[in-house]
């Protein structure tokens, strides 16, 4: 892909591995994994380098990596990719807000709270 690094090669490829590892049975499921990869994918700067979906992308890169199982289970390949899509979306959601000024801000610790 012309437009994105290394970083977020990589991230998209270990993603690809664990989508093929589960279609293939040699997991039965995702585990925690993907969420430290997808958080790495983030923070590397997939979200403002791709102008497609993820779910498509790491579709695709699944079909690649394991043509044969991603072709027979097609249905599943879309589920885990939606899933995986989902928790990316949420996660970039989250990172994007900012946090609650409503609060006055306090002191950092007793002395600066007080005159002692």
């Amino acid at each position: 892909m012309s437009n994105t690094n290394p970083e977020i090669e990589a991230h998209m490829d270990a993603l690809a591995s664990i989508c093929c590892d589960v279609l293939t049975g040699a997991e039965t499921d995702v585990g925690e994994r993907p969420d430290q990869l997808l958080k790495s994918l983030l923070m590397s700067g997939y979200v403002w380098k791709k102008n497609g979906s993820f779910q498509s992308d790491l579709e695709s890169r699944v079909k690649a990596k394991c043509m044969d199982r991603a072709m027979h289970r097609g249905g599943a390949l879309s589920s885990l990719s939606s899933k995986l899509s989902t928790k990316f979306s949420d996660l970039a959601r989250r990172e994007s807000l900012t946090p609650n000024n409503d609060s006055p801000p306090k002191a950092a610790n007793i002395s600066a709270a007080t005159d002692a």
